[in-house]
Formats: structure tokens, C-alpha cells, sequence
């Protein structure tokens, strides 16, 4: 039977940081399923869905401590929650969105999607400099599941009020 872990890792980005913690996995048995990882000014992320036999993912808990002490990285293995409800059937959409800088604009957007009871699958963001300007723009692109019982069009309603009263450009669109 496949067991799963939630295996992060945050430090200084390097080359071959990714063959590491890959070389750690697979000699202890495990195997990354579904992945995320970036280097943020400097800094690199990684998130790691494990799956493995029970004794692979014990291996690679008991010597957790030390491959983080050899790759100097800060890094976290956690148990999936194996008794999660099954999810509500639910549409995929993506929202891409583009303002100039300003804080709270993640917080905002969010929070218009709790409402809805929309859930953010994924998330990446970006700060660049404006054409001519060089005025730090913001730019955002997530992808969401929208549930069947909430309506496109109250979606595209409330979305577009608040990026229109925060000058927001922004799209929703079906994947």
C-alpha cells in the first residue's frame, strides 16, 4: 500500500539543490508524485508530494535531520490527511489579474473567492517593472475550482467590482 508525505524545503538557491533532494528520495524508496518548486530573489522552495511504502517514509523521516544539516536547507516532512472528505465536483478556471503594486491585492482577491466558496489550487505571482514607467506592476495567475453550486456569473461579478474598484485588469476564463 502507498503511503503519502508533504515534504518542503526552503535555503540559499544553488545549483543542484534539485538533484539533491531527489538522490535523498529515491535512495530512502520514496517517490515525488506532484512537485512545486522555486528560487524566489535568491531563495529556494520546494514542495514534494512523496508516495512510498510505510518503511521507505520512515527511512526518510529518521534521517530527515541530517540530509537537511549536509544540504543546508530547512526541511519539513509531514503526514496527507488520509481521512479528507471527498471533494465537491467542481470546474477549473484560471484568473489572471495585472495592477500596479499594492498591498492587500492577494488578501483581497482571496477573500472575494472564500466567499464564493472557490478554492485557489495554485498560485504564482510577480512583481516587474511597468513599460516606460518602471512602476512596480503586479501580476497574478491562479488557478481555482469552482464549484457547481456557485454561478459564473455571480464569479465574474464579484471578481470584476473589486478589481475594478482597485484598477485591476483582469480575466476568468473556463480551462
Amino acid at each position: 500500500m502507498t503511503h503519502h508525505a508533504i515534504l518542503t524545503a526552503l535555503g540559499t538557491d544553488r545549483p543542484g539543490l534539485v538533484d539533491e533532494v531527489s538522490q535523498f528520495i529515491f535512495e530512502h524508496g520514496g517517490n515525488i508524485e506532484d512537485s512545486r518548486m522555486v528560487n524566489l530573489r535568491g531563495q529556494f522552495a520546494i514542495m514534494l508530494l512523496l508516495g512510498g511504502e510505510e518503511t521507505a517514509l520512515g527511512k526518510i523521516r529518521g534521517d530527515l535531520d541530517r540530509f537537511a544539516a549536509s544540504a543546508r536547507l530547512h526541511v519539513e516532512l509531514a503526514p496527507t490527511d488520509t481521512n479528507r472528505p471527498a471533494a465537491e465536483p467542481a470546474m477549473p478556471y484560471r484568473l489572471t489579474a495585472t495592477a500596479m503594486d499594492q498591498a492587500g491585492l492577494v488578501h483581497r482577491i482571496a477573500h472575494v473567492l472564500r466567499s464564493l466558496n472557490v478554492n485557489i489550487e495554485s498560485m504564482e505571482t510577480h512583481l516587474s517593472a511597468a513599460p516606460i514607467t518602471g512602476a512596480p506592476t503586479f501580476e497574478m495567475e491562479l488557478l481555482m475550482s469552482v464549484p457547481h453550486t456557485t454561478a459564473i456569473s455571480k464569479l465574474r461579478r464579484q471578481v470584476g467590482q473589486l478589481c475594478d474598484e482597485l484598477n485591476i485588469d483582469w480575466n476568468v476564463a473556463a480551462m
